[in-house]
């Protein structure tokens, strides 16, 4: 099976995100065992919303029907993983990404079952690509609002 391209990127792209100083000086999340939580709650939120999508929206149904249920049921899934995953890495710091994760991750899956058949596997290896992306857009804005506020 071939993974997109997208999927290999590894860990330090994120962990250099991560750790980058921001405007004031003072440093984001560094602690590896956070990021690499971060990094599989938000792709397994993203695989788990692609899955829910697929196996919830026809292929014959309209994009913008199949993008709202995709949203709901990825809402869904991302709180469940959410959920399971608070204890461990936080859950303020959790919900929202993978909220996020699962979110996104159900729109994109749901558009794409409706533009062609894709399998249950290859919706969840998307959902899992839109569900790291997802991860490192909150980073990347979280680095960049820490550095404005005072």
């Amino acid at each position: 099976m071939q993974f997109p391209s997208f999927l290999t990127l590894n860990v330090s792209f994120v962990y250099h995100f991560a750790v980058m100083d921001d405007r004031a000086g003072r440093a984001m999340e560094h602690r590896i065992y956070f990021i690499i939580g971060d990094v599989l709650a938000c792709v397994l939120a993203g695989a788990l919303g692609g899955w829910l999508a697929h196996s919830a929206v026809a292929g014959d149904l309209s994009m913008l029907f199949a993008m709202f249920i995709g949203m709901f049921l990825g809402m869904v899934g991302g709180m469940l993983v959410g959920f399971i995953m608070g204890p461990f890495f936080g859950a303020m710091e959790i919900m929202l990404p993978t909220g996020f994760a699962g979110m996104g991750a159900g729109m994109v899956v749901g558009m794409q079952h409706t533009m062609g058949v894709i399998d249950p596997t290859q919706a969840a290896i998307n959902g899992a690509g839109v569900g790291f992306a997802c991860l490192v857009i909150i980073y990347l804005l979280q680095a960049h609002l820490h550095g404005e506020v005072q």
